[in-house]
């Protein structure tokens, strides 16, 4: 079966079958539980939004569909949610409902205490899973990813890479909630240096998840260029599993938007 790139199909085209065997073999695996129902395709994304400092992630994550579950990890959103939820722009304000993660900095050999917080952290977004519209933000994913890693190690260094399964295990299912649900969701990432062989380069990286990147529909890079005339605020999509067409697209000024971006992955809602 093949189906168009971008969301709501328009063309669906089947390939006939050639054999009565194979005929048989389908029927034998339908009766096994496989089907070729045609699935609706939802119109959100669940995307990465990676940048440096000040480049405008969480802006962006604000201009999603509402209602939108915010979850504050970072703390540093004074500010950026209020203007949204008051309206700005002769728009209406948005309904941002925000809950606030303080995880400890000072890493204690008290592991319960980050247990707990995960726990909660955990189960808050699943719940927020069952609203049948709207946008989960997470700002920032790194630092829910070190709050997974303190709730089973106690710390965030010295520890291998093969010790992480069950971490990686619950992300993963986390992930399988989201993209069980009708939501769109944002996981904004921090950068960080990046590394080859030992030697620092000039590059920077996501932070967060090793996993992320693959696991999302969108990965999207933020870049802020200060002008004579203000500054200018930019989206690099790095990567779209549903439309690879715009690939490598700079959405910059009015085009950096998720509505705009949304538009451009599924096509324009038709009204």
């Amino acid at each position: 079966m093949v189906i168009t790139a971008t969301s709501p199909i328009t063309t669906v085209t089947t390939k006939p079958i050639s054999t009565p065997a194979d005929q048989i073999v389908l029927a034998q695996l339908m009766s096994m539980g496989f089907s070729d129902d045609l699935v609706a395709v939802p119109r959100r994304i669940i995307c990465s939004v990676e940048g440096k400092p000040f480049t405008g992630k969480t802006h962006f994550s604000l201009t999603a569909p509402e209602p939108i579950l915010f979850f504050n990890v970072d703390l540093g959103t004074e500010g950026v949610v209020h203007k949204f939820q008051k309206g700005m722009g002769g728009k209406a304000g948005k309904q941002i409902l925000v809950h606030n993660v303080q995880v400890p900095k000072l890493v204690s050999t008290d592991k319960d205490r980050y247990t707990i917080l995960w726990k909660e952290t955990k189960d808050r977004i699943k719940r927020a899973c069952d609203l049948s519209k709207g946008t989960m933000v997470l700002d920032t994913e790194t630092e829910v990813n070190e709050l997974a890693r303190l709730a089973h190690f106690g710390k965030t260094a010295q520890v291998m890479p093969h010790q992480y399964g069950e971490v990686n295990r619950e992300l993963r299912d986390l992930m399988d909630e989201i993209f069980g649900s009708k939501l769109s969701c944002i996981f904004i990432r921090k950068m960080k240096p990046k590394w080859v062989g030992g030697n620092r380069t000039s590059e920077y990286e996501g932070s967060g998840w090793s996993d992320m990147e693959y696991k999302c529909q969108v990965n999207l890079t933020m870049y802020r260029e200060d002008t004579e005339h203000g500054p200018e605020f930019s989206a690099l999509i790095k990567k779209c599993r549903q439309n690879p067409s715009v690939n490598d697209r700079l959405l910059v000024g009015p085009m950096n938007d998720f509505g705009f971006l949304l538009n451009l992955v599924h096509g324009v809602e038709k009204e």
